[in-house]
């Protein structure tokens, strides 16, 4: 039997789901990318402009400028 079946046959309301995040550990609340992340990986974003970079001149870019 699960939870929600023996909580309402118990007459208690259902559980109350516990939503806690840190916000205060992000740089904008709307980014999903937190400081601690950053601080695990500090070359990640040198990697992806190296990687757009490459992808750039690879696929012609730099003759497209003019």
């Amino acid at each position: 039997m699960g939870e929600a079946k023996r909580r309402e046959e118990l007459g208690l309301p259902p559980r109350q789901k516990k939503v806690e995040l840190n916000k205060s550990d992000r740089y904008f609340s709307w980014l999903p990318i937190t400081k601690s992340r950053i601080k695990k990986y500090p070359y990640m974003g040198v990697a992806t402009m190296a990687l757009g970079a490459i992808i750039f001149l690879v696929s012609g870019g730099a003759n497209s400028i003019n």
